[in-house]
């Protein structure tokens, strides 16, 4: 292999190859947290001496040159392992990577190894910022296949598997309640809050007093505890309103 941007080259039987970064397997997959270029260059530069199984998906005979692809190949091979995967099941095994838009878990199906991708969204019911907050590389999980995409892509669920903390919310918190409220995340347009381990809130700019209401981070604080009122309540949407104008105008 030589590796070029966005590719890497090769030579099969004198004849010039050329594999798209997009088009190798999940394993070889340049995967590096924050995107750091110098990071995948690097990591494609590791695998200059190796050889690959590829599958023959172009022809440009004017350039007399193969495109190839190691997703499809591998795609080709696992497809009898994939269909007897199928969604809805429940795998085992371990986290080997983690991105900022989910975490990469491994595990066996049929003798072979495979890799699927719990999207942030599937983590945990709550709101997650930091995929990194929930597990560590290593980690073993429990998950729900949801999804198989172009015959290689497994989407799957942790939260599936975990019983809705939302279906029960209404016994714990109603609309005119006061709660105390750990602040998560600040925006222009309000904040995220953390009333306990399961159930996250949002306090709209539009509830906070008015001197704040321009820069929100004048009442609100990442980690500090403040008391809000409750003033929606949406169990089946995960939404719950709150309110820090109301709680000082009570007061």
């Amino acid at each position: 292999f030589v590796v070029k941007k966005g590719a890497l080259l090769f030579r099969f039987n004198g004849i010039n190859g050329f594999l798209p970064v997009s088009q190798l397997a999940p394993d070889h997959y340049p995967r590096v947290e924050g995107g750091d270029k110098g990071k995948i260059l690097e990591r494609l530069r590791s695998y200059i001496g190796q050889s690959f199984t590829v599958k023959i998906i172009g022809l440009e005979q004017d350039e007399e040159k193969l495109i190839v692809s190691e997703k499809s190949a591998i795609s080709d091979i696992l497809s009898t392992t994939l269909d007897q995967l199928g969604e809805g099941k429940e795998v085992e095994g371990v986290v080997s990577g983690i991105v900022e838009f989910g975490v990469f878990v491994k595990f066996e199906e049929g003798g072979q190894e495979l890799e699927g991708l719990v999207h942030s969204s599937e983590l945990a019911w709550q709101r997650i910022d930091n995929p990194a907050d929930i597990v560590t590389l290593g980690h073993k999980v429990k998950a729900k296949v949801i999804g198989i995409d172009d015959g290689l892509r497994i989407s799957l669920s942790i939260k599936q598997l975990q019983q809705d903390p939302w279906v029960k919310v209404a016994e714990k918190y109603n609309v005119g309640d006061k709660v105390k409220g750990e602040v998560l995340k600040v925006t222009p347009f309000g904040g995220f809050v953390r009333l306990d381990q399961d159930i996250h809130g949002l306090v709209h700019v539009s509830e906070l007093p008015d001197a704040a209401q321009k820069d929100p981070t004048s009442a609100l604080e990442i980690g500090k505890k403040l008391t809000f009122t409750i003033i929606s309540l949406e169990a089946k949407e995960h939404r719950l309103g709150l309110s820090l104008r109301a709680t000082s105008e009570k007061e």
